[in-house]
C-alpha cells in the first residue's frame, strides 16, 4: 500500500514495503525529484538500510559464537513496515523484530520511520529501540536517488563551503573495502558530476566538516538539498544512470580483511538495553 501527504508546496507519497519513499514532487511545478525505479537500471526509490550498511565479508558475520548470513545493506528494505500514524503532515511506520529477522540477525529491535513535512522540506527520522536484555549491535542509513542526468554535463553537487574530500576504495566485484582512498575534490566548494567519478562504485567519505549537499543544474534554478548534521559517513552514487543517490550513513561497508566480528565492524553503532537512537537528515527543495 502506498499512503500520500502534502501541503501546498510538495507532495510525497510512501509505500509499507520497506517504509520506502516513492515520490517527491513539487506542487507548483508538478515535478517529481525522486528517481523512479526504472528496473532496467535500478528498482529502488530510497531504500532503508538497516540493520547493516554495506556489504559483509562472505555475507557473513559473527556474534556470540554463532554465524549469520546476511546480504547488502540488511534486510529492513524488503519488509514491509506497519503504519502506525498517519497526520496530514506525517507518516510513521515501524518494523518489529520477529521469527524472520533473529534468523539474520540476533536482536531485539523496534525500527521507527518518521515522514514529515513543511513547507517545501521534507523531515526523515529513524528511531531504533533495543527491546532485549543484551546491548545491540547496528548500522543504519539512507539511500534516496534524485532525478539528474549526470551525462549531459551540466550537474554539480555543491558544498557548504570549500572542502578537500578523499573517497574510501570499494571493490566493484566484493563490494568491500580496499586499502587507501583516492582524491576526490581539493579545496572546492563544487564537485562537477561526471560517470568517471564512480568507476569504482560509490564514493564514499567520512570525517565530514559539511553537514549538507545540494544537486545543482547549471540550466535550472530550482535544487535539492541534503542535509544529515551527525551523520558519519555519506555515500554518493549512481550506475551511470539519470539519477544520483545522496546517502546518510551511520556505518559503511566491511573491509577486505575484515574479522566478520559484528562489534569489531567499522562504523557499527552500539544500544544499551532499553535505549533508543534517534537521528535525521532532510531534504529540501530550493528555488
Amino acid at each position: 500500500m502506498i499512503h500520500t501527504i502534502q501541503n501546498e508546496y510538495i507532495s510525497i507519497s510512501v509505500k509499507n514495503h520497506g517504509a520506502e519513499l516513492c515520490s517527491l514532487k513539487s506542487i507548483e511545478e508538478n515535478k517529481e525529484y525522486l528517481w523512479q525505479a526504472d528496473p532496467q537500471y535500478w528498482g529502488k526509490h530510497a531504500p532503508i538500510l538497516f540493520p547493516i550498511v554495506g556489504c559483509l565479508k562472505d555475507n557473513k558475520y559473527n556474534k556470540d559464537n554463532e554465524t549469520y548470513e546476511m546480504g547488502r545493506h540488511g534486510f529492513a528494505r524488503d519488509m514491509d513496515f506497519q503504519l502506525v500514524e498517519k497526520k496530514e503532515d506525517a507518516l510513521k511506520y515501524r518494523l518489529l523484530y520477529s521469527e524472520l529477522t533473529l534468523k539474520k540477525y540476533p536482536y531485539l529491535f523496534e525500527l521507527f520511520v518518521t515522514y514529515r513535512i513543511n513547507d517545501k522540506e521534507l523531515d526523515i527520522s529513524y528511531e531504533v529501540v533495543n527491546k532485549g536484555d543484551k546491548g545491540m549491535y547496528f548500522s543504519i542509513g539512507a539511500h534516496p536517488a534524485f532525478n539528474c542526468n549526470i551525462s549531459e554535463g551540466d550537474k554539480y553537487l555543491e558544498f557548504e563551503k570549500n572542502e578537500t574530500l578523499q573517497s574510501y576504495i570499494i571493490n566493484t566485484e566484493s563490494g568491500l573495502r580496499e586499502e587507501g582512498k583516492r582524491l576526490i575534490v581539493t579545496n572546492s566548494k563544487r564537485l562537477p558530476l561526471h560517470d568517471d567519478l564512480f568507476t569504482h562504485d560509490a564514493l564514499i567519505f567520512d570525517s565530514l566538516e559539511l553537514n549538507s549537499i545540494t544537486i545543482c543544474d547549471e540550466n535550472r534554478e530550482d535544487k535539492v538539498k541534503i542535509s544529515f548534521e551527525g551523520f558519519p559517513y555519506v555515500g554518493i552514487w549512481t550506475p551511470n544512470a539519470q539519477f544520483i543517490c545522496i546517502e546518510p550513513w551511520y556505518g559503511i561497508a566491511d573491509a577486505i580483511d575484515s574479522t566478520n566480528r559484528l562489534e569489531d565492524k567499522k562504523g557499527i553503532q552500539y544500544l544499551d538495553v532499553s535505549k533508543t537512537f534517534k537521528c535525521n537528515y532532510k531534504i529540501e527543495i530550493l528555488k
